[in-house]
């Protein structure tokens, strides 16, 4: 099962619809609950790959895991609200990093024989260039020292 697949079963298991929504040209995806109906508006028309899809659920999956919905109403713009929008996307990254793209997991897809740069080791990790790269700064954050980060690879 590809984490795509794990992803989309564990939102079906949360009770949380994913659908297809245009929300605009660089909103990607966005988590809500409406009249107690979680769901997730998916952007899949500027989505590029399944590694991007990938990228995207297990973020907004993150929303639900750990509780980090915020309601955007009028004050959306307002001081509080823009400081807390910024700490609830964090905490639903994070999550999505610790579950989707370990530290053991990214460690195992450098030392594969025939893995070499980050491309292949995101392709590995079925995730987006951009996550991996963002999952390795958030561990590095919590402490984490890779046996690559001697190398130039990461």
């Amino acid at each position: 099962m590809t984490k795509l697949e794990q992803i989309e079963t564990k939102l079906r298991d949360n009770s949380v619809n994913v659908n297809n929504f245009a929300i605009d040209d660089k909103i990607k995806a966005m988590s809500h609950i409406v009249r107690g109906r979680k769901t997730v508006a998916l952007n899949r028309g500027i989505l590029c790959s399944k590694a991007d899809e990938t990228s995207v659920l297990a973020e907004e999956l993150g929303h639900f895991e750990t509780g980090a919905l915020y309601v955007i109403d009028s004050t959306y713009n307002t001081c509080i609200a823009r400081s807390n929008r910024l700490k609830y996307e964090a905490t639903a990254r994070h999550w999505a990093y610790k579950k989707y793209c370990t530290p053991d997991e990214i460690e195992t897809a450098f030392k594969q024989e025939g893995i070499y740069g980050d491309y292949a080791v995101a392709e590995y990790c079925q995730v987006t260039v951009e996550f991996l790269h963002k999952a390795i700064e958030y561990h590095r954050s919590k402490g984490v020292v890779f046996s690559f980060d001697n190398d130039d690879c990461a």
